[in-house]
């Protein structure tokens, strides 16, 4: 049954808010009918609208819908969307993939949701790490495009997990702007690619602990935009 909130301050309107800076992957905003239909539907919790027919319809789904007033829709959706639907959605449990990018302190939550969408279209997993962004924030999310709910992606301390990708037959890559290190080409078997933060690129422990670090040839600029490089090397490593 279809349930009617009108005020802003309804309990159920108040713990949906509480996503947009505490999202996880057991509950996260996701926001437009297009990348909500693009899910699967057996991870919808919740679903907000101001459309009693959209309601309706995904009540089919088994997901528990609101048809809600415009002013609860504008609070619980981001400043820059105009979607007539939200929702709380889950990420489906998925096998660890033979290739993985670890991010490194990568704090823009827009770069980390393009990486996990470029991981999603290249076959590879995505580990995010200390000091990087939240992926199950709103502008993350947005990010993905509605990739986020396909890829494999975990939150883990990338120094007590190398050890463990090691033992598990994986060849940690390291990237960095350092012409000491060698041009990105194919590795072979289960591989896991790190990528530093735009700023200072990997943390100093991590890049002692990679097998082999590149970088990417380059000219005319000092650096490439970190989610840029993480696409480019994506590709080389295994990607095509």
């Amino acid at each position: 049954m279809v349930k009617i909130i009108t005020s802003i301050k309804n309990p159920t309107v108040a713990d949906t808010l509480a996503l947009k800076t505490e999202g996880t992957k057991d509950a996260f905003l996701i926001e437009g009918e297009k990348f909500i239909n693009d899910i699967d539907k057996k991870n919808l919790l919740k679903v907000f609208s101001t459309d009693r027919e959209v309601c309706e319809m995904y009540e089919k789904t088994g997901a528990e819908c609101f048809e809600v007033s415009e002013n609860v829709l504008k609070k619980l959706s981001s400043e820059t969307s105009r979607s007539r639907i939200v929702a709380v959605a889950k990420k489906g449990e998925a096998p660890l993939p033979e290739k993985l990018l670890l991010l490194d302190g990568i704090q823009d939550p827009g770069n980390v949701g393009t990486m996990i969408r470029t991981a999603y279209a290249f076959g590879f997993g995505v580990i995010c790490g200390e000091g990087t962004a939240n992926p199950f924030l709103p502008k993350a999310v947005r990010s993905t495009a509605g990739a986020l709910c396909g890829a494999y992606v975990e939150r883990r301390e990338i120094n007590a997990y190398i050890p463990y990708l090691k033992s598990e037959g994986y060849t940690v890559c390291g990237s960095a702007l350092d012409e000491k290190a060698v041009p990105p080409k194919k590795t072979d078997g289960k591989t896991a690619l790190v990528i530093g933060s735009e700023g200072g690129g990997m943390s100093e422990s991590v890049a002692k602990s990679c097998d082999i670090t590149f970088f990417i040839p380059i000219r005319n600029v000092e650096s490439l935009n970190a989610a840029t490089a993480a696409g480019i090397l994506m590709y080389e490593l295994g990607g095509k």
